[in-house]
């Protein structure tokens, strides 16, 4: 080997080096390996999924849960995505961004992370699997007594957030890291605005779906769910959700008609 080759093939390594050096330091001493915005496919599956699952709440569809009158549909917000990503990058998964709030509002935050020691063998297994996460949220509903909240508690607040009733805003981020302590990591945050879980109130208002009561319009898109009467632009697709028996089977209809 030459010594152009070799000058050539040591800058490489210096490259490299430098590459996982950056990629470790801005992930909190790990290794990350994939991150990026939220697709198009992404944010439809995460609306889709987030509206249906609250449309579920609006019809009364959750056992031992009431119905809302006042549950907004939910819509993509660039800003809280982006705030969502940046944070994901940094790799802290055991706490929340305490800089994710905007002067628009206040922001509402779930984390969503989940470990392997096995290593992937297919790209399907450092993508992001955002009905996956988004279900682990929405099945604490299972630990939740309906009624006003006045303490954070871990095992009802990421179901509580996806709920409530004034947050129609959504962002999400993903990051997949290598972690030397605990593996492969998956670590999902989606950010929602306005703030939900405010202290002395309730998720939602009990009754049957009432948006003219709230100064609201019908979704043309979710039956059930409320809508701001300022018009937007959107290319997502209504679901409109027969009864279902259980939580998995909505996440199934959202995933069959994303690929549709």
């Amino acid at each position: 080997m030459d010594s152009k080759r070799i000058q050539q093939y040591l800058l490489l390594v210096v490259i490299i080096q430098i590459f996982f050096v950056v990629k470790t330091s801005a992930c909190g001493g790990k290794i990350l390996l994939r991150s990026g915005p939220a697709s198009e496919y992404d944010k439809q599956i995460i609306l889709d999924t987030h509206n249906a699952l609250r449309q579920l709440v609006a019809l009364g569809q959750i056992p031992g849960h009431p119905q809302a009158s006042n549950l907004q549909e939910m819509k993509w917000d660039d800003e809280l995505a982006y705030r969502a990503e940046q944070w994901s990058h940094s790799c802290f998964s055991e706490r929340h961004d305490e800089g994710r709030h905007l002067r628009r509002f206040p922001v509402g935050q779930n984390i969503a992370t989940i470990w392997t020691t096995k290593k992937p063998t297919s790209t399907y297994e450092v993508v992001a699997d955002y009905p996956d996460a988004i279900k682990r949220w929405f099945d604490e509903y299972r630990n939740y007594r309906f009624g006003k909240i006045y303490y954070s508690d871990d095992t009802t607040g990421h179901y509580t957030q996806m709920v409530w009733a004034n947050s129609n805003l959504v962002g999400c981020g993903y990051a997949f890291y290598y972690d030397p302590a605990k593996g492969f990591t998956k670590n999902y945050i989606c950010n929602y605005g306005p703030s939900g879980n405010v202290m002395g109130e309730a998720p939602y208002r009990i009754g049957p779906p009432s948006c003219s009561s709230y100064g609201m319009q019908d979704s043309e898109r979710y039956y059930g769910l409320c809508k701001k009467t300022q018009q937007y632009l959107s290319n997502f697709q209504t679901i409109n959700v027969p009864q279902f028996n259980n939580v998995n089977d909505i996440i199934e209809l959202v995933i069959e008609r994303a690929y549709r």
